[in-house]
């Protein structure tokens, strides 16, 4: 499992992607305050756990990728198209893995999309997931409150709770929250801050 926790719900406004913001190598925690959300155009976002640099780099190529789809068809590309896209990346990476898991998430004529891909590019649809070291604690919450019918602010809260429990028992999780909350209108980010214990 690759260290660090992040999430992504699907409900029927939008799209709630959620991390943490803790950086460790090796037993050591290097930075509090790392981003692993990325808008790559205004109605699609990316959620990684793992390697910064890898995230680094396959967010310069989606946006690249994406921009060019915009020049040359004259309008934005779809979520599934764009998820697709990094697809095929990480699977030309295959023999020098790129080491992330990955959620795509955003809004489309199609409606909300959600898309979980490994390190190799396997492209899963589906309305909520968690990767990382912190997943499978963040997933339990988030599969016992998921209903068809949620509303986006509690998809948010739902989002915030399940990642609180994720940092409370993974040691490298942690250090607050970031949020990207994804409609049709564009996105919203969101940043919350733990306060230091005593």
């Amino acid at each position: 499992m690759l260290p660090g926790t992040v999430l992504g719900i699907r409900v029927r406004d939008g799209v709630v992607l959620a991390s943490e913001k803790r950086l460790t190598y090796n037993g050591f925690v290097l930075s509090r305050n790392v981003r692993k959300l990325y808008p790559i155009t205004n109605r699609i976002g990316v959620g990684f756990a793992g390697l910064v640099g890898d995230m680094q780099f396959i967010v310069k190529l989606l946006k690249f990728e994406a921009k060019n789809y915009e020049i040359q068809h004259y309008r934005g590309i779809r979520v599934r198209s764009l998820a697709k896209v990094l697809s095929l990346i990480l699977y030309s990476y295959k023999l020098t893995p790129l080491f992330n898991e990955i959620i795509v998430g955003g809004v489309d004529d199609k409606g909300p999309q959600l898309y979980v891909l490994d390190p190799l590019g396997s492209l899963i649809e589906d309305k909520y997931a968690a990767l990382g070291s912190g997943g499978p604690i963040a997933l339990g919450i988030v599969e016992s409150s998921y209903r068809e019918d949620l509303g986006l602010d509690e998809a948010r809260d739902l989002a915030v709770k399940a990642l609180k429990e994720a940092i409370e028992r993974d040691a490298v999780s942690g250090d607050g929250i970031d949020l990207l909350v994804i409609t049709g209108e564009g996105y919203k980010t969101e940043e919350i801050i733990f306060a230091e214990k005593a």
